[in-house]
């Protein structure tokens, strides 16, 4: 025959010990991890260490640098080139002005003078386009030669200065041209033609 509880049943000890210790257990585990989390916020930087390999990625701000310094090199010499060309352009152009000064072509002068040139000669006239052409064509201003030594020039975009010393042979108005002279040429480029725009000649004095 079954035994009949006289009573309540007791709570099992052990299984509310394993419980609470469970809980417990969970309890400071988060405890830790709250009070561990700020302390690997605030942990301090690690320090930089330099490896061997490192030296492979040192290369290309390298390799670029000198990548940059051949480029800006490289750019200067096209435009010394370039410069070069538009000297060898301008010098062909005062051979023709000269070349149409003796020979007096009114054509190749029309070409070569801007239609707003000013010309200042060594004795102090001053001549337009229209009465430098005039001039030559009548043979009131002429010349036998003219030789230029000392030539410079300064380019600036589209405008070129030159600057020289020249000798001539010939005759303005009856009177002969003072041979030797210092000169000041303007030249300008216009809708892709250079032209003259101003020549000015000074006496050239012998120092005592």
């Amino acid at each position: 025959m079954e035994q009949q509880n006289s009573g309540p049943k007791k709570p099992n000890l052990s299984v509310k010990r394993m419980a609470a210790g469970g809980a417990c257990l969970q309890v400071r585990t988060l405890a830790i991890r709250r009070h561990r989390s700020p302390l690997r916020l605030a942990k301090p930087p690690l320090p930089l260490v330099f490896k061997k390999k490192d030296s492979a990625h040192m290369k290309i701000p390298l390799f670029s640098l000198a990548f940059i310094a051949g480029l800006v090199t490289g750019c200067v010499s096209q435009e010394s080139g370039i410069k070069s060309d538009l000297v060898a352009t301008l010098r062909q152009l005062d051979k023709e002005r000269i070349q149409a000064q003796v020979g007096a072509d009114a054509a190749a002068l029309d070409r070569l003078y801007a239609e707003d040139f000013i010309g200042i000669g060594p004795s102090g006239t001053v001549r337009t386009k229209a009465q430098v052409i005039a001039d030559f064509t009548s043979g009131s201003l002429r010349f036998q030669s003219i030789t230029t030594d000392d030539v410079q020039w300064r380019v600036y975009e589209d405008t070129a200065v030159e600057t020289g010393r020249s000798t001539m042979n010939g005759q303005d108005r009856g009177k002969a041209v003072p041979r030797d002279n210092r000169f000041t040429r303007v030249w300008v480029k216009r809708q892709g033609r250079w032209q003259l725009v101003a020549n000015h000649y000074s006496l050239l004095v012998t120092q005592q």
